[in-house]
């Protein structure tokens, strides 16, 4: 019989009967080794409980019990030994039960822990959880190790304690392996039904399977890494990593061929890098430096090569068994089929994309209704631009529209495009002050898939698009000089090669352009090329500024009012004389485009039938009391510097500057640094 320092006397087997009940009940391992330990310190005069897993083709222990993988747990170092020479070992050669009444007095490997430990001796208790194996086999297969400790107290234990825990070790086998095997099921169904998706990206997939590893694995670090070819050889780059920072400056250091990387992408096999085992590789001083002792890399293949691999961490040594291999083998394995999967579906998602892409070109060109009842308006000056339209339109003659920011240029192009021939096919519209000057010539040409960094795929470029139809330039004074070469001969030859092409494609492709700068005289000063300033000047349009034909203004704001009250279900019926005096008053400087945000403004706040606009500032007059002249680069600056201020210099969103003024942001910022518009400094408070 047992003495019981809580709970009196009782039998071993009534002991057993109910430890063995409560592990019964247990949900993971972790519960397993909670309920484990509180028993025996129940049932035996012990003071901690340490509990191990045992791996046979390794030869190591990896501790599971908080007395075990807390550092400041009086436990910690003995988990932390090295299996040669510790009772542990013994244990699993004997297959028995060990008791040893004085650790201060023995020949175990343990005893190194008196040095550091808060006590100066203990009586320690090992046995073995076992396995029986086929009949034919002998001894039965360990696979954990439970061990008792008695701090500063000899003689704690007796042996039919020994003979009690043996017997309850060779209970607990098939217990903790329907544990096991419980966790890993649970854990691999979540892998089945979450994970095996294509959907999700590698940033949604990896903090899943670091969920599902951690239900069965203690790790202080995940990492997913794929193997890449550099200018140096084959390498490396972290895709996802948690827990741990890893400088991959400091690996290079050290030779490839000679890093456990490169072992396991040659064998294919995973690695179980855990207590001193792993000294072969040069990186492990590194890894250990930030912290990591134990690691285990699981190979990834990804359509029958190596993709990378799946890297866990944990900053004890012999944290993991070879069971945590096997495990974490399994998920690689279903990781990999994953991130096939999302390979798969994002280069089907890629090409999509970019059918999608140019889809939409002829989607929105095709089927936008443009005539010239958006063209308002009954001055002579613009009449003069409505006939020029009307003659060019039936041919194919290339058209340069000039006019100031905010004039209708592309509306122009959409009528000369609507009103021609190729009406059925597409307009593709590139505006070459928003791209900027890396990507214009891939945009406008296309590229054949590795032209260069990051080109993953052919993407078909604006001319191609255009192809049957026509492409409209957007200011095309701010194309590049060197690109402009290029562009001249596709626009005589009707050819082009993408970037890093080999062959000519064969366009047939109208060609209008538009800017709102002299380009002439930017090809006398050598700024355009004159070559190709000719060669799109064959029939020029001009589109005259609202301030030169402002009896229109009263006929497009009757308009805009009539749109946008009707757009936002407002009852703006018509516009207050005093107000239709401003805007005929008014200089323009964003000409009809200002106009049109203008009205649109105020019938949103407007709170009746009439509108009133309070906002508008009276022309600027000279000494004799007339209109004073001003340039138009003077207007368009100034114009700009209003709404800045309006917008207190915010430039993006739905209210800053760009979207007033009509235009992106980066063509505003364009337009700033061109006009030299620099913010002024804040007052100091």
């Amino acid at each position: 019989m047992l003495q019981c320092p809580y709970m009196g006397t009782r039998s071993p087997q009534d002991d057993s009967l109910r430890i063995l009940s409560a592990l019964l009940a247990s949900k993971g391992l972790q519960e397993f080794d909670r309920t484990l330990g509180q028993e025996l310190l129940n049932v035996l005069a012990c003071d901690f409980v340490g509990f191990y897993l045992y791996s046979e083709t390794a030869k190591t222990f990896a501790p599971i019990s908080s007395l075990l993988t807390n550092p400041d747990s009086p436990g910690y170092r003995i988990g932390q030994l090295p299996a040669e020479g510790t009772i542990k070992e013994a244990v699993v050669r004997q297959g028995r039960a060990i008791l040893e009444h004085d650790l201060a007095d023995s020949s175990w490997a343990e005893t190194v822990v008196l040095e550091t430990a808060p006590f100066h001796t203990a009586s320690v208790m090992a046995a073995p959880v076992t396995l029986p194996r086929p009949l034919d086999e002998q001894p039965a297969h360990t696979i954990a190790i439970i061990a008792t400790i008695a701090v500063n107290r000899v003689q704690a234990f007796t042996e039919e304690d020994r003979v009690f825990l043996e017997q309850l070790g060779i209970r607990l086998g098939p217990v903790l392996q329907n544990i096991l095997a419980s966790e890993e099921r649970d854990a691999l169904m979540t892998i089945n039904s979450r994970v095996v998706v294509g959907t999700m990206t590698i940033e949604e997939l990896m903090p899943i399977v670091q969920d599902v590893l951690h239900r069965v694995i203690r790790q202080d670090m995940t990492g997913l890494v794929r193997f890449v070819h550099s200018p140096q050889g084959p390498w490396f780059e972290i895709v996802y990593r948690d827990g741990v920072e890893i400088d991959l400056a400091q690996l290079r250091r050290f030779p490839f061929e000679q890093m456990a990387p490169a072992e396991m992408m040659a064998t294919g096999k995973p690695l179980l890098m855990t207590g001193h085992n792993h000294t072969r590789f040069p990186e492990r001083t590194y890894i250990e430096s930030v912290g990591i002792l134990s690691c285990m890399l699981c190979p990834l293949m990804v359509r029958g090569t190596p993709y990378g691999f799946l890297a866990i961490g944990n900053r004890r040594r012999n944290a993991f068994s070879e069971r945590d291999l096997a495990f974490a083998e399994q998920i690689g394995f279903h990781l990999a089929h994953a991130i096939t999967n999302i390979t798969a579906y994002e280069e089907i998602r890629s090409l999509k994309e970019q059918l999608e892409l140019e889809n939409v070109y002829l989607r929105d060109e095709m089927t936008a209704s443009v005539d010239f009842n958006q063209l308002v308006g009954e001055s002579p000056a613009l009449q003069k631009t409505l006939k020029a339209i009307e003659q060019v339109a039936p041919t194919d003659s290339t058209g340069l529209i000039t006019g100031e920011t905010g004039t209708g240029k592309e509306l122009v192009a959409q009528a000369i495009h609507r009103l021609s021939p190729r009406k059925n096919k597409p307009l593709i519209t590139v505006n070459c002050a928003a791209l900027p000057p890396t990507l214009i010539e891939s945009e406008l040409f296309g590229h054949e898939k590795g032209a260069f960094t990051n080109a993953a795929a052919r993407k078909i470029g604006r001319f191609e698009l255009a192809n049957g139809g026509t492409i409209f330039l957007d200011e095309i004074g701010e194309l590049p000089i060197d690109l402009q070469a290029k562009f001249l001969r596709v626009l005589e030859s009707q050819e082009l090669e993408r970037v890093g092409g080999t062959h000519s494609i064969k366009l047939n492709v109208r060609v209008l352009a538009a800017t709102n700068v002299n380009i002439e005289q930017a090809a006398k000063q050598g700024l355009f090329r004159s070559d190709l300033f000719y060669r799109l000047n064959v029939f020029p349009i001009r589109i005259p500024p609202l301030r030169d034909r402002r009896d229109d203004i009263p006929m497009l704001a009757r308009h805009f009012v009539k749109k946008f009250s009707e757009r936002h279900r407002k009852g703006v019926k018509r516009i207050g004389s005093n107000t239709l005096k401003s805007l005929v008053a008014y200089e323009w400087p964003g000409n009809v485009r200002e106009l049109e945000h203008m009205i649109e403004r105020a019938v949103i706040v407007s709170q009746g039938p009439v509108l009133v606009i309070d906002e508008l500032d009276p022309p600027s007059k000279s000494a004799d009391g007339n209109e004073s002249p001003r340039t138009l680069a003077e207007a368009e600056r100034t114009h700009i510097i209003q709404t800045l201020g309006l917008t207190n210099w915010v430039l993006a969103g739905k209210q800053g500057a760009a979207a007033r003024l009509g235009m992106k942001r980066s063509t505003l910022q364009h337009r700033m640094k061109k006009l030299g518009i620099i913010r002024p400094p804040r007052r100091k408070k």
